[in-house]
């Protein structure tokens, strides 16, 4: 394996989407004989990247240098695949993207059960790569991953009679209250690993307090519901139970839509 080198990185590149689009999709020019050979593929590059950033949890630590060091190359080489961090970024997202579905669609019977699951695989994926839920979601990636991700999604409420603006709009609330379930449970976890006890041992600790404050409080109501639902889900509270009862009130309103 060709050992690394320290050579220093070049003047930082402006972001150019046009050059980002094309390394994703597989066109970015040829280097001919006389520029430096490439040892690896993008998509090498981007399968040490996205083991990187599993590692840390997150993209902040994702440099060029780390992703060199861990494909075996120079960082000088790195930079004939990607110029700049932010394409880097871009590649990475698209890799953990193009992840989802592997059999082409998603699975379910009835479009429904669809929906089900286009919940459940993002869902799936914000837990094994939490870091992809630190990146802005405002001007999307349009590599192949992502836009096949798209497109199962889209495919999955097919024929069932809405529009493509309402397609597009019922995709994106599915993917968005996964989103906010995952973020709840990262929150959920950091919390843990910050006080040393989980949920059940926070409460079980302060359980005497707080029922002597529930004794005092007027907000009669809010002690009902909290003690019903803690009860329920052996929780203050669930973010899993958030993504279900989220989903079955999208696809309850998609079905009033279409009948």
């Amino acid at each position: 394996m060709p050992t690394p080198t320290t050579s220093p990185a070049p003047p930082a590149t402006p972001r150019d989407p046009a050059r980002t689009l094309a390394l994703l999709w597989g066109l970015h020019a040829d280097r001919g004989a006389r520029g430096p050979q490439q040892s690896r593929t993008p998509d090498e590059v981007a399968r040490a990247a996205v083991g990187l950033a599993d590692e840390d949890g997150a993209l902040t630590g994702l440099s060029m240098r780390k992703v060199a060091a861990a494909l075996g190359i120079g960082t000088m080489s790195l930079y004939t695949y990607v110029q700049n961090k932010d394409d880097l970024v871009d590649l990475v997202v698209d890799r953990a993207y193009g992840e989802l579905y592997p059999q082409g669609h998603a699975p379910g019977a009835t479009w429904q059960d669809r929906l089900r699951s286009v919940a459940r695989a993002n869902w799936d994926l914000f837990a094994a790569h939490p870091w992809l839920l630190d990146i802005d979601l405002a001007r999307p990636v349009l590599g192949p991953g992502e836009t096949r991700k798209y497109d199962v999604e889209l495919r999955a409420i097919e024929g069932v009679g809405l529009d493509d603006v309402a397609m597009d709009a019922t995709v994106t609330l599915v993917v968005g209250q996964a989103t906010t379930a995952a973020r709840r449970a990262r929150a959920a976890r950091a919390a843990h690993e910050a006080s040393g006890q989980t949920d059940d041992e926070w409460w079980a600790a302060n359980a005497p307090l707080l029922e002597r404050i529930s004794a005092m409080s007027t907000f009669t109501v809010a002690g009902r519901v909290g003690a019903t639902v803690g009860e329920a889900q052996q929780s203050a509270y669930s973010p899993e139970a958030e993504l279900d009862f989220g989903i079955e009130r999208i696809v309850a309103g998609v079905e009033a839509l279409v009948a």
